[in-house]
């Protein structure tokens, strides 16, 4: 943090126009307001910070959102027509000695933006900088020591609660209620179409459920053991008419495809290049089973129903509280859930979802989903009726 003070003072003339500011609360914000949003890169810090950017827009429907995204989000936050402008920057971007950096800051500089939220839940020094040079009046980060100036509206951190529920203390002050604050992600609606089709035809039989299962690894660094989770696939796909799809971060690409090895009848022609392409998946899935990654998070939010598989380690802020969808279990390391438990927990979150895909097994096909491979579901009625996607910014 004394690197932070240094690069501060040398390079004060992009930081006068921020300092020299001021607001007021609860009238910081209008229709005729320009927002700057900063993406630290982090995909949960950037899904727990939408609902207040959600609340601001459906309370301010005049108001202009511009974000600060990394490369590798462009993909995804752009197609959703989150704001009205993007600017993408590399890491070696934010590199303060770099020319780069200084251009950087006079554009934003240059906006005439009059809040900066800085979407992020831990320091994170460049940026601080960043949202500084903006000249907002009103900026918003995460509290710590050297916070200020950059920083003059900090969320600080609860010692209970759901991470994803934080910010829903800044709503007030910035004349928000809370029915304003939407959590889930704005799937664009043509893709999300193009989407549904592409899993009824992979998947006619509407009984038959859609599992999404992500193999990778947890926030805190945890990953549960494939064999483990195969065992649960085999489990559910001999339980229910159903079938798995795998989902995860694209750059974890080689651990999806040693898991999906592992399993039998698993879609495979279901688009799945992008992050994009993960969450319209995501989005279709009739269940979620996971451990503590972004996209069980992102399962939370969008309102799909879901299962956390978390190590005893996790902490308890990342547990999702008052979710009728969503429940989590906690796991020893090496053990096996219970599979009459998770079926009983899924029941639960799916609200008797399972009911329709359930069906009676015999004996031999009991002892058969306890082998290698699963029985295989009785084929269904074909769905005659056009797929219907759910819709992000409501019920299905």
């Amino acid at each position: 943090m004394a690197g932070q003070r240094l690069i501060t003072s040398l390079m004060r003339p992009f930081f006068r126009k921020g300092e020299d500011t001021f607001f007021t609360l609860p009238r910081a914000l209008d229709n005729n307001s320009r927002i700057l949003c900063l993406d630290s890169g982090d995909l949960t810090d950037f899904l727990f910070h939408l609902p207040l950017i959600n609340g601001i827009k459906r309370r301010f429907p005049g108001v202009r959102v511009d974000y600060l995204i990394p490369e590798k989000h462009e993909d995804l936050v752009v197609p959703c027509r989150m704001g009205k402008q993007y600017i993408a920057y590399r890491d070696r971007q934010l590199t303060p000695w770099r020319p780069a950096f200084g251009d950087l800051l006079r554009k934003l500089g240059q906006a005439q933006y009059d809040m900066a939220l800085l979407m992020s839940l831990t320091p994170q020094p460049r940026l601080e900088l960043a949202t500084l040079a903006s000249g907002a009046a009103l900026r918003v980060g995460p509290s710590h020591k050297q916070s200020w100036p950059a920083i003059n509206f900090e969320m600080r951190g609860r010692k209970t609660g759901y991470l994803g529920d934080r910010l829903a203390v800044a709503a007030p002050f910035l004349g928000l209620e809370p029915e304003h604050l939407n959590p889930r992600w704005p799937l664009p609606m043509d893709q999300l179409r193009h989407m549904a089709q592409q899993v009824h035809f992979h998947k006619p039989n509407p009984n038959q459920m859609l599992i999404g299962m992500d193999p990778g690894a947890a926030k805190s660094g945890h990953v549960l053991a494939q064999e483990n989770l195969q065992y649960l696939a085999r489990q559910l796909t001999g339980q229910f008419m159903a079938r798995v799809v795998v989902l995860g971060h694209p750059r974890e690409a080689e651990r999806r495809q040693e898991f999906e090895v592992r399993l039998a009848d698993v879609p495979t022609g279901l688009p799945r290049e992008t992050l994009l392409d993960m969450l319209l998946l995501l989005g279709q899935c009739d269940l979620y089973v996971g451990g503590n990654t972004d996209f069980f998070h992102f399962a939370v939010a969008n309102g799909v129903p879901a299962v956390g598989l978390f190590s005893e380690s996790e902490e308890e802020h990342w547990v999702p509280v008052n979710r009728p969808k969503v429940r989590v279990l906690r796991l020893k390391k090496g053990q096996k859930v219970e599979i009459e438990h998770l079926v009983e927990v899924i029941g639960e979150v799916t609200g008797g979802r399972t009911m329709s895909a359930t069906r009676v097994l015999s004996a031999e096909e009991l002892e058969a989903a306890d082998g290698s491979q699963p029985p295989a579901a009785p084929a269904g009625p074909a769905a005659t009726r056009e797929p219907s996607p759910r819709d992000p910014n409501g019920d299905e």
